[in-house]
């Protein structure tokens, strides 16, 4: 009997793509990543079947300069805080996505050759650092830039980033990349373990998502690699399908508006082979929300009874990849 194939099974297993029924899990209000109202959250998010949280260091940047501040001991998001956090996360048998971001999410100019240099200079050491966090923290998953429609416009720079984080990290990575323009032009999916979109494409007023998901599914067969939202989201709003990526505004409150379009979103995509899941923005660790809250988290509103009956795994054979039934 030959023992190879034996040996390679888990690795082989490892390897497989994995579901993510994920929220993105941010930093509200002073309560802190390394709060005890912060692990709270996580219990009562494993209630409704979340399995993944999207932790979300914010670096700085002032308007109109290359200069980057990150990774502040007195953050919110500090990195001891995602330490903690992402333990306390582990430990509820929960997978971990480390996606830093930058605040304001502002265009820089990069045109110039020299502000290019000094720019990218400056992101690679945050792609470094949170490299080398994300190994501290065992993440499941590195997403290594959210929205930076100026800088992947410069590919060859860009590829040099994912050449750095794969030096510090051993796991999987991504990049999640605007809707529209930013993600149909990016032509690096290949470099990359899972295809990130930040999905805030429009729905029709009927809600059907499938011209979306035949758009999708084209990027995907592209590239070979398994498409994962790290983020989509719908305000509890009037007409919130329309315009998914407007968050606060002074709509009135619509709660079913938005729990019709994550069913409507959810129902299309999960049964689709090369759908890796999805991380909705956004929960808060203080828990805000509720029936009177017209922004985009779900927490307190109907749109969570319908992550919770998304959520809920069914029997597999492999239990780290299996899919939702409704």
């Amino acid at each position: 009997m030959r023992l190879l194939p034996l040996l390679l099974f888990p690795a082989a297993l490892a390897a497989q793509p994995l579901f993510f029924r994920g929220v993105s899990f941010t930093a509200e209000r002073g309560v802190r990543y390394d709060s005890p109202e912060a692990v709270a959250m996580l219990d009562r998010l494993r209630a409704y079947h979340v399995d993944s949280v999207a932790l979300i260091p914010f670096a700085f940047t002032p308007r109109g300069e290359t200069r980057i501040v990150f990774g502040s001991a007195r953050s919110w998001e500090s990195d001891e805080g995602i330490k903690r956090l992402a333990a306390a996360a582990r430990q509820r048998g929960m997978k971990v996505l480390l996606k830093p971001q930058l605040w304001p999410n502002q265009p820089v100019d990069l045109s110039d050759h020299a502000r290019r240099r000094a720019w990218f200079a400056q992101y690679r050491a945050l792609v470094i650092h949170y490299s080398q966090l994300a190994a501290a923290i065992n993440a499941t998953l590195l997403c290594i830039g959210t929205e930076l429609p100026h800088a992947t416009a410069h590919e060859t720079e860009f590829r040099t980033l994912i050449a750095a984080a794969r030096a510090h990290f051993r796991g999987p990575i991504t990049y999640a990349a605007n809707h529209g323009e930013e993600f149909e032009r990016i032509r690096f999916w290949g470099e990359l373990d899972y295809i990130g979109l930040d999905n805030y494409y429009p729905l029709p007023d009927n809600l059907d998502a499938r011209p979306l998901a035949r758009k999708l599914e084209a990027i995907h067969r592209r590239y070979g690699k398994p498409l994962l939202f790290t983020e989509a989201g719908y305000a509890a709003a009037p007409a919130s399908h329309r315009t998914p990526w407007q968050d606060r505004s002074d709509r009135p409150v619509h709660l079913e508006a938005q729990a019709a379009a994550y069913e409507a979103l959810l129902k299309t995509f999960v049964p689709q082979s090369w759908f890796a899941g999805v991380f909705w923005w956004k929960l808060g660790t203080n828990g805000f929300g509720g029936a009177r809250d017209n922004t985009m988290t779900p927490w307190g509103k109907p749109a969570m009874e319908i992550l919770r009956r998304w959520y809920q795994p069914r029997r597999a054979i492999n239990p780290t990849d299996s899919r939702p039934s409704p």
